[in-house]
């Protein structure tokens, strides 16, 4: 990983930006799933080019430009799949709005004869519906971009995607700033200075600072069963779960080296807790 980590001097900083980073990334993840309604879009573009145009019709001026436009489609849906990024929202939008607005364009201009028949009404009904869908992708992008003014860099983006990947493998028996916590939904973590990172089933990072995060460790009433562990980040407080020795042990240490003690706040009595 780089330097971009525990060693920033302002961990305040590095939250506000790694964030922006975490909310970028996601953002992009809906680009990527949304790459399969263009490419069913694409799909059916080409497809109707193929079964509801006549022969005479497929290579001529109008049925080259609807071929383009949906293969166009199609090359968006494969850039937004494995390239995504928040433009591939817009660029979705606006090969759909051109696609629909051409049908409707052929349509007027076949009704006023400047363009031969036929007009086919289902390509004017499709027009009419991929304007609507191209406007919406459009205002969408527009939506996102407000809410990010800020594009993360290429080295904020390789180390956050180096991060997802050690959190993906995070083990606290390794790595002593390691975190696998087994309540309902799985963590992984990573206690990286003052800032804690935590990875869900679904790859959400939560980010937080180190004063936001407890772990409270409560003894069962049979000593052959394992402690229990109620973890709360930022307020948010998950289901107990088996507290091993090894989350246990890393936890302590990192709050140790912010200037707390977790063992010596265990000597007050916390509020009661199931033992399990």
């Amino acid at each position: 990983m780089s330097d971009f980590d525990d060693r920033d001097p302002d961990p305040a900083e590095t939250r506000h930006v790694l964030r922006q980073v975490a909310a970028y990334r996601d953002r992009c993840e809906l680009v990527r799933r949304k790459s399969t309604h263009a490419l069913i879009w694409g799909g059916v573009m080409v497809g109707m080019w193929y079964f509801l145009f006549p022969d005479r019709f497929k290579f001529s001026e109008y049925g080259l430009i609807h071929l383009g436009l949906g293969l166009l489609e199609l090359s968006v849906g494969v850039l937004n799949r494995f390239w995504p990024t928040v433009e591939g929202i817009l660029l979705d939008g606006l090969v759909l709005f051109a696609f629909g607005l051409w049908n409707v364009v052929r349509h007027v201009l076949v009704w006023q004869k400047v363009m031969p028949p036929p007009a086919n009404p289902v390509l004017t009904f499709f027009g009419a519906y991929w304007m609507f869908l191209g406007l919406q992708s459009a205002r969408e992008y527009f939506h996102l971009r407000a809410a990010m003014p800020s594009r993360p860099t290429r080295e904020h983006l390789r180390w956050f995607d180096g991060l997802v990947r050690e959190l993906r493998h995070a083990d606290p028996r390794d790595d002593a700033s390691a975190l696998a916590i087994p309540t309902d939904p799985f963590l992984t973590g990573k206690l990286l200075g003052d800032n804690a990172f935590f990875l869900d089933p679904n790859g959400h990072v939560i980010i937080a600072a180190r004063r936001d995060v407890t772990l409270e460790r409560v003894e069962a009433d049979d000593p052959e069963r394992p402690p229990r562990g109620y973890l709360s980040v930022e307020g948010a407080e998950y289901p107990p779960f088996k507290l091993s020795e090894a989350n246990w042990n890393n936890y302590v240490a990192w709050k140790r080296e912010g200037g707390e003690d977790p063992l010596a706040a265990a000597e007050t009595p916390p509020p009661a807790r199931p033992a399990g």
